[in-house]
């Protein structure tokens, strides 16, 4: 075989190697959450409750970062798939401690100054709501999800979710203090699908 059908071969097998897991049919969401501001935008997530595993990827093991500066997390709301490991890294000029007593997902950092890293891997779907030891105030969230098709909105409430396998699906809403019932969407093989949550 010569040089040049090796490289095709090889470029072909690599091509298709790279489409494995993917959704064979997949559409778009696309919608509108009310949000007050900028802000109460930031702490909403709009998220596909539950896919079966066959018909998504399974994500490579991820890192996300939650910081702690002038003694508050940023981001107050974190989406996660499950599985995804989160820095705690202190970016602060005061020790921390950060915790959580969730069923999820509890545990304990202990105290820790400016620069050192704590890593916590979130292997189960839920909400587990963080604080601090030592600052009252200080309160977060890591929204552990069970597939990847979430996202946050934009500032006037506007949201995308591409690359939804075809199917009927529960969309919902988080937001700390929102209680929202879920919203029915059909998502086609092909196009987009637009909903009001």
């Amino acid at each position: 075989m010569s040089d040049t059908r090796l490289q095709k071969l090889a470029s072909a097998v690599f091509f298709s190697a790279s489409l494995v897991g993917l959704p064979a049919v997949a559409g778009t969401v696309k919608g509108k959450v009310p949000v007050a501001d900028a802000q109460e935008a930031e702490r909403t997530v709009v998220y596909i409750e539950h896919i079966p595993e066959a018909s998504h990827p399974t994500a490579a093991p991820a890192t996300a970062k939650v910081s702690q500066k002038g003694a508050r997390f940023s981001p107050g709301v974190m989406p996660v798939v499950k599985g995804t490991s989160v820095d705690f890294t202190n970016d602060d000029y005061v020790t921390h401690n950060v915790f959580s007593k969730s069923k999820v997902k509890p545990f304990d950092l202990g105290l820790y100054p400016k620069e050192q890293a704590k890593v916590v891997t979130f292997d189960q779907p839920g909400t587990v709501e963080i604080f601090c030891s030592i600052h009252p105030r200080m309160n977060g969230v890591v929204l552990v999800l069970q597939n990847p098709h979430f996202t946050k909105p934009s500032a006037d409430g506007s949201f995308t979710l591409p690359n939804v396998p075809a199917g009927e699906w529960k969309l919902r809403v988080y937001r700390p203090g929102l209680d929202k019932e879920p919203v029915t969407v059909k998502v086609p093989a092909k196009g987009t699908v637009e909903t009001k949550l």
